[in-house]
């Protein structure tokens, strides 16, 4: 018999949400390699779990809601300011699920999918962050282009 450590399990806890956080198959598949010593063995243990069959009172901590909670919405611009002042973590340790939720709300006006977890709205929202910035370079390389023709003639 053993004994599962909590370092183990935060260890766990940071190659999963590493691996969520990843979009593309081959950077996947990548991260695993480097991460997990048998990357087969790890999926299928990983497919076996079947999460309605494990105790309900050591799931998720039970936080008491209040009823008179003030309810944040956030700007765009708050968004992506605490996107370039925090790191993944230090953002999924600050908001709940539900403040992520209201940031995905308020940059594309509708809710994410039920099933969209921390880590995947975190994503999602630091890949329209990084989006917006490359779309904003690529406007002024071409501004650059511009006012360097218009200086040749």
């Amino acid at each position: 018999m053993f004994f599962v450590t909590t370092e183990t399990i935060s260890n766990l806890n940071e190659i999963i949400s590493g691996l969520n956080a990843i979009e593309d198959a081959d950077e996947k598949e990548k991260f695993l390699n480097e991460h997990i010593e048998d990357t087969t063995l790890f999926v299928e243990t990983l497919k076996k779990i079947n999460k309605n069959k494990l105790p309900k009172e050591h799931g998720k901590s039970q936080k008491k809601k209040n009823e008179n909670v003030d309810i944040k919405s956030f700007t765009e611009e708050e968004i992506y300011e605490i996107f370039h002042q925090k790191s993944n973590k230090e953002v999924m340790s600050e908001y709940s699920l539900s403040d992520l939720k209201k940031m995905y709300l308020s940059v594309y006006k509708r809710r994410p999918s039920s099933n969209y977890t921390k880590e995947r709205i975190l994503s999602t929202l630091r890949n329209r962050m990084h989006t917006m910035e490359r779309t904003a370079a690529f406007a002024r390389l071409a501004e650059e282009r511009a006012k360097k023709s218009i200086e040749s003639f």
